[in-house]
C-alpha cells in the first residue's frame, strides 16, 4: 500500500511541475507579446513543426538516381603512380607501408 502512495505522490509532483511550467510559459508569452510562440520569437531559426504547412522530410522516400558499383575504372598508369614503389618509397608513411607488408610476409610489397 505504501508503494501505491509513493506512485500517487510522484504523479502529483509531476502535475505540480507541469502546472508551474505552464504558468511561467503563459507569463512569458504575455510579457514577450507573442501568443503563438512563447519564448521562441527571439530565435534566429524557425523550430521544426511550428508552421502548419511543414512537411517532415521523413515522409519522402529516397530517390535513387545512379547505380552504384561502377566506381573502379582500371587505369594502370594511375594505379602505379598512386600505389607504386616510387610513390611508397618517397614518403615516410609509404616506407612504413612497405615495412608493414615486409613484416607480414607479403609476396608483393607494392604495385
Amino acid at each position: 500500500m505504501a508503494a501505491l502512495g509513493c506512485a500517487v505522490g510522484r504523479r502529483f509532483l509531476l502535475l505540480q511541475h507541469a502546472a508551474a511550467g505552464s504558468v511561467q510559459l503563459r507569463t512569458a508569452a504575455v510579457l514577450s507579446g507573442s501568443l503563438e510562440l512563447p519564448l521562441r520569437s527571439h530565435l534566429p531559426f524557425k523550430p521544426v513543426g511550428i508552421s502548419p504547412g511543414h512537411v517532415s522530410p521523413w515522409t519522402h522516400q529516397q530517390i535513387r538516381t545512379k547505380a552504384r558499383g561502377n566506381e573502379y575504372q582500371p587505369n594502370n598508369r594511375k594505379r602505379k603512380r598512386t600505389h607504386g614503389w616510387i610513390k611508397r618509397i618517397s614518403t615516410p608513411a609509404g616506407i612504413e607501408v612497405i615495412l608493414r607488408r615486409m613484416l607480414k610476409g607479403r609476396k608483393s610489397l607494392t604495385h
